[in-house]
């Protein structure tokens, strides 16, 4: 079982934790990395084998997936980034009938989730409370908070304190988004849908520092009303499956304020992982056929403090 993670990047942890999984299932299996840059990819030097990889959205990125993986014995592939969640959903009935599985949500949940705006409409729709969206910049109340639609990593993402300001942003970019500004304390939900869409286990974690747009400390919660919640959201989610992320703010008043949802791993998640949620296993054992059921026995409390580390590669010339 050949494991192959795309767009590897600064994913060290990941690789890591995906080595030591599948080698304690079959000694025999490897973990594949691939990036645009894979000499300046941590990830993938760190991988037991990488690759230089297209961009994604180049037609012939499908084409290249597909040769690499049926040469390498891939059986497995895991996308890290927003921007081929959709195109990898696009091809996961071909690769199938190939022997290749994709761990991606259906197409369909993938576009929704994409855009900022889409999101809006998906939580209205389903009944849970989302940051409402400015439409008239001249008669809402300030501040507000504005991000892009189909931005990630918090890019571009920004308080705005006075009509000017917001207008100031809407013309630099069109795609800017305005919404209500909520304070409260925010969270990150690691949560993993099985084939049947069914949660297995859900971990919160609250957000205590964020760094270029992903969380550098946070700690697990037991929070049975976020829990209670995503339990809920997943019966919206059909169509989705494998590791998904949720934020949301929690209120003073114990409300909660969902705010997008990922379906692909969080940059957060070596925390989860730590507290017990391995996402390898789970595809492994779902891989094998197994049917998978609800575990709640993770580590409450645990803290996660991020820091800089160093991959060094050794005679290597830019």
């Amino acid at each position: 079982m050949n494991l192959l993670i795309t767009s590897a990047g600064r994913r060290v942890s990941l690789v890591r934790f995906a080595q030591k999984t599948l080698k304690h299932f079959d000694s025999a299996s490897r973990v594949h990395a691939i990036d645009m840059v894979p000499e300046l990819s941590a990830a993938c030097h760190i991988a037991d084998y990488s690759a230089k990889a297209p961009r994604v959205t180049t037609d012939n990125y499908g084409q290249f997936l597909l040769e690499y993986c049926q040469s390498h014995n891939i059986t497995i592939i895991l996308p890290t980034i927003d921007t081929e969640l959709s195109i990898l959903a696009g091809l996961k009935e071909l690769f199938a009938k190939k022997g290749i599985t994709i761990i991606v949500s259906d197409q369909s949940l993938c576009e929704t989730f994409y855009l900022k705006s889409s999101t809006f409409d998906f939580f209205q729709t389903n009944g849970f409370k989302t940051p409402w969206i400015m439409t008239d910049l001249l008669t809402c109340q300030y501040p507000l908070f504005a991000k892009l639609d189909n931005s990630s990593c918090s890019i571009g993402a920004t308080k705005v304190e006075s009509i000017s300001a917001a207008q100031s942003l809407q013309k630099s970019n069109e795609r800017y988004v305005f919404q209500e500004l909520i304070i409260g304390e925010e969270y990150t939900v690691d949560f993993y849908l099985s084939r049947e869409h069914v949660p297995i286990m859900i971990i919160p974690r609250k957000r205590l520092e964020v760094r270029a747009g992903e969380v550098s400390k946070s700690v697990t919660c037991k929070d049975d009303t976020i829990i209670d919640t995503v339990k809920q959201l997943s019966k919206s989610l059909q169509g989705g499956w494998g590791p998904m992320t949720l934020q949301l703010f929690k209120t003073q008043s114990n409300q909660l304020f969902l705010i997008e949802i990922n379906p692909r791993v969080g940059g957060g998640y070596p925390l989860s992982f730590h507290a017990g949620m391995d996402i390898f296993q789970l595809i492994l054992l779902e891989a094998l056929g197994e049917k998978l059921e609800y575990n709640d026995t993770w580590e409450n409390n645990l803290m996660m403090l991020r820091y800089d580390d160093e991959v060094l590669v050794h005679g290597h010339r830019i």
